[in-house]
């Protein structure tokens, strides 16, 4: 059991100097235009995949470009989409393709090798994980729906160069009472749809894969991270705060946005659920941030409540639907750090509209969009360190 109370000492409090960024011009054509996902393999290497080239990017340690590897299609080396990409241990690459419904494996250099056929139908982002003995998994449903969802709980399964499914991992379960907004309309006795929705400040269930073999789940409302080893006792991390409010602007713009939203599923739908919290929960992951990352060196990074701010309207994005509510707060990128066994390392600030996407020692990689929303990959460095 490890137990954290009270705030962050300025000794805990660490900093992120920048070292290195790819960031093409708005005009250049050559490099990638709209990031789906990035890895960075054992050399520092940085694979960046191209959502609308359905292509890869190689960068070196330095930012240099080395090459460009596939094109759009369903051939060999070819990609309709990803849903996951991984670095292996060899230094090779496996991308999960949910348009080929296939995972397919690269070599060190960017060159095709094989494919693997697995089952369609489901596909979500970050999708597919591995760990150090080798063990590739496809985020997939592995429970059925329980009351309030639409798909069942996902866990992980083992794909086989079969086609088949090899098993499946269920992550423990955690009772963290969530509040969940439904929208159903029905188009006939057969024939419906269904949408839901929480609030982005409300508790919620996280977990994710550890690099050791096992899961590390998190219970957002009450801030406590169970590390469920597979040949030790479990480690327990606690930690209290003081609680961060939620101001009746934000509650405000966020019963729009989920109005909104369910009403794209039933045009007649009215607020019926619970009203929103006044404070966060202690774990939140609204995007862009995770509620829990596990990164490639085994640390636990905890995406942590803090004040949110109010975004400068020269970085106001307009939404896409132009109908749709326009958010004019967001939450700092605030992470909390325990090491593998349970230590607390330290407490980092990601720059606004950064998304965190590795981490290895005090090497950070994240995605980071400027006030023109374009994309680039940045790689930074924690001082002072968290050893």
């Amino acid at each position: 059991m490890a137990r954290v109370a009270g705030e962050v000492s300025p000794a805990g409090v660490r900093r992120l100097r920048e070292e290195m960024r790819i960031a093409p011009a708005a005009s250049d054509t050559s490099l990638f235009t709209e990031v789906a996902g990035f890895v960075v393999d054992r050399a520092g290497r940085v694979w960046v995949f191209d959502r609308p080239s359905s292509s890869l990017f190689l960068f070196g340690a330095d930012g240099k470009l080395v090459r460009h590897v596939g094109r759009e299609g369903g051939g060999p080396g070819e990609y309709k989409g990803i849903n996951g990409i991984v670095v292996l241990g060899d230094t090779g690459l496996a991308i999960w393709d949910g348009g080929n419904a296939r995972v397919s494996f690269l070599d060190s250099a960017g060159a095709f090798r094989t494919s693997w056929r697995v089952p369609g139908g489901f596909g979500t982002s970050e999708g597919l994980v591995t760990d150090r003995s080798g063990g590739l998994y496809l985020k997939n449903p592995v429970t059925p729906p329980r009351e309030g969802e639409i798909i069942g709980r996902i866990g992980l399964v083992r794909p086989g160069p079969d086609g088949k499914i090899a098993d499946s991992l269920v992550p423990p379960d955690l009772k963290v009472p969530r509040e969940v907004y439904v929208a159903v309309h029905v188009y006939s006795k057969d024939s419906r749809s269904q949408s839901s929705m929480t609030s982005a400040y409300a508790p919620n269930y996280y977990w994710a894969w550890h690099p050791g073999g096992f899961f590390v789940v998190a219970d957002g409302g009450k801030y406590e991270i169970i590390l469920a080893r597979r040949s030790a006792k479990p480690i327990v991390i606690r930690r209290t705060s003081a609680p961060v409010p939620v101001s009746a602007g934000e509650r405000d713009e966020e019963r729009a946005a989920i109005t909104f939203s369910m009403r794209r599923t039933d045009p007649a739908w009215s607020w019926s659920g619970p009203p929103l919290p006044e404070t966060k929960a202690p774990l939140i992951g609204q995007y862009p941030l995770r509620g829990l990352f596990v990164s490639r060196d085994g640390r636990i990074w905890t995406s942590v409540a803090a004040p949110s701010e109010r975004i400068p309207d020269a970085e106001l994005a307009p939404p896409r639907d132009p109908k749709a509510p326009v958010s004019h707060y967001r939450t700092p990128a605030v992470y909390e750090i325990y090491s593998a066994d349970g230590r607390f390392l330290g407490r980092v600030e990601l720059p606004p509209r950064a998304r965190l996407m590795e981490a290895d020692g005090d090497l950070v990689w994240a995605l980071v969009r400027d006030e023109n929303d374009l994309p680039a990959v940045v790689r930074f460095r924690v001082e002072p360190g968290m050893e």
